[in-house]
């Protein structure tokens, strides 16, 4: 008798630990939190703001001067800056009136290009019409648009300093330091002072109007 109640009791606490063991496991499994989905880092503010090249799907097959792939496709950045700023300061002229400094800003940009030019001709290299107008940002005054130049003249500044880096030859080299030491020396603060001093971050344009030079 008192070993059938020993038994009934054992089997009691076996099926009271089961079922306790059970709901712990169900509750662990309900208080399981769900993955965290972890999102893409985003672009880096330099490719954000890449300017985009109008000009640069150029035939290299076809071409037999001496300048290498490297070379062509700097010439080819290079103008497609002047480009996008000749046309930016035409439009900015339209809209406002011929204001100071973008009334000087367009034949500093065309001298700047020709000088380009120049050394597309010298070299074989055909020149690729201006791509630009009516594919610029607007803007809502003066000082936005002299705000954004800010940033504008720093990234044309970069621009010319990773451009040294793909040619040996004077020419080439002179005529990047020449149009990056306008931008720099002159054209930066010139547009500082008329956005207000300080830096840029107005719309963004990939590079900015630049001033006289």
């Amino acid at each position: 008798m008192r070993a059938s109640i020993l038994l009934s009791i054992l089997a009691l606490l076996t099926f009271a630990a089961s079922s306790c063991g059970t709901a712990i496991s169900n509750n662990a499994s309900a208080a399981s939190p769900e993955p965290v989905a972890i999102s893409n880092p985003p672009e880096t503010a330099e490719a954000q703001q890449a300017p985009e090249c109008r000009i640069c799907n150029y035939d290299f097959e076809k071409y037999k001067g001496e300048l290498t792939k490297a070379e062509i496709e700097g010439l080819l950045l290079a103008l497609n800056d002047e480009y996008m700023a000749t046309a930016t300061y035409e439009q900015v002229n339209r809209e406002f009136g011929d204001p100071r400094p973008f009334v000087n800003i367009v034949r500093a940009e065309m001298r700047h290009a020709d000088r380009l030019k120049a050394l597309f001709t010298k070299y074989g290299v055909a020149i690729p019409e201006n791509p630009w107008p009516g594919k610029v940002p607007t803007f809502k005054s003066v000082t936005e648009a002299c705000k954004a130049s800010v940033d504008g003249e720093i990234a044309n500044r970069d621009l010319y300093t990773k451009l040294f880096k793909t040619t040996e030859r004077q020419d080439i080299i002179d005529t990047y330091r020449a149009l990056q030491r306008a931008s720099e020396e002159n054209h930066l603060p010139a547009f500082q002072r008329c956005g207000g001093g300080g830096g840029g971050r107005g719309p963004g344009m990939g590079r900015g109007p630049r001033g006289n030079g």
